[in-house]
């Protein structure tokens, strides 16, 4: 069949071989350049991200403790990030449930 057959099959041309490596390493660059500009958009949205306390959402919301905890187990509110016991939220979904609980529109 073939002069070069392997046991796991015919062996690729050297042509081909080469332009897989070509082909490997320009794949292997555009990863690192993802990951890189992956990295620094979320830098960015960390250092714009703003975050609030429960008892601001409370307020801001307009609504009590247990509605707020049962909004979370229905999954309309995450908790973002917990700092020295105190849940905080972000800022955009605080607004984004505010919206959602007093129905108003965009």
């Amino acid at each position: 069949m073939f002069s070069n057959a392997s046991p796991k099959g015919p062996a690729p041309c050297t042509h081909c071989a080469y332009l897989f490596h070509l082909l490997y390493l320009e794949v292997k660059v555009l990863k690192e350049h993802t990951m890189e500009i992956h990295r620094f958009i979320l830098k960015k949205e960390e250092e714009e991200t703003i975050y609030r306390d429960a008892n601001y959402v409370l307020d801001r919301v307009g609504i009590s403790k247990s509605t707020l905890l049962r909004y979370q187990g229905r999954g309309m509110i995450t908790v973002a990030k917990i700092v020295n016991k105190k849940k905080l939220y972000r800022d955009l979904d605080v607004e984004r449930l505010r919206k959602i609980y007093w129905g108003v529109g965009e």
